[in-house]
């Protein structure tokens, strides 16, 4: 998280008049925002938790909710729904590591992507057409139909040769010119650093956005 993108609790409570109490149920029991993150403070003031920029319009948009009288069920619907809606902010992520696929997932969730998750290449080109992501984040070493196919027939076909795709991979028998020419937007090796990789997903949606 960008230390020029981030609030502190104290920071969310100046602009919206709730409690620390009602931060923490937000966070703890509703889930309408991520934990923070700890870090030492910088003035070596002992732990202070981050909060993602977006997380004031949330806060925000709740209070309104809840003077207009709706139940906690009812806002979880509203914002699931707005969720869905965010179609510039989704993101498919395709490996056959399943440990990396979910913590990638809640990654992006706590970010505020609407993420999905495929297994192999013939799930990938499925969820590709059903979900029409923005970004494909792609292991291209999948077993079976690999990920240079999937690519391949993502460009081929008219309704996905828009989605942005994020090749990957920990094989170096591939390189970066190679698979760029079948249509990705870049090639990045593994072990993938997330704060990076947010980064890019980030930009090239604003980019998107933008045009």
């Amino acid at each position: 998280m960008s230390k020029n993108n981030r609030l502190t609790a104290s920071d969310i409570l100046k602009v919206v008049p709730i409690t620390r109490k009602t931060l923490w149920l937000w966070q703890k029991n509703y889930k309408f925002f991520p934990d923070p993150v700890k870090e030492a403070h910088p003035g070596g003031r002992g732990i202070a938790g981050y909060y993602p920029a977006w997380v004031e319009e949330r806060c925000k948009n709740v209070y309104a909710l809840q003077k207009k009288g709706y139940t906690i069920s009812m806002i979880k619907d509203i914002l699931h729904k707005e969720n869905e809606q965010k179609t510039g902010r989704k993101i498919l992520i395709v490996d056959d590591e399943k440990k990396f696929c979910m913590l990638l997932k809640k990654f992006f969730q706590d970010n505020d992507f609407v993420a999905e998750v495929a297994m192999d290449g013939f799930e990938a080109g499925f969820k590709a057409r059903e979900f029409l992501p923005t970004i494909i984040l792609l292991n291209i070493t999948l077993p079976g139909i690999n990920g240079i196919e999937v690519c391949r027939t993502l460009k081929n076909n008219e309704d996905t040769t828009v989605i942005r795709v994020i090749a990957v991979s920990d094989d170096l028998r591939y390189t970066e010119s190679e698979i760029v020419n079948l249509g990705a937007e870049m090639f990045l090796p593994k072990p993938i650093e997330f704060e990076s990789l947010l980064k890019i997903c980030n930009d090239m949606v604003a980019s998107d956005e933008s045009v």
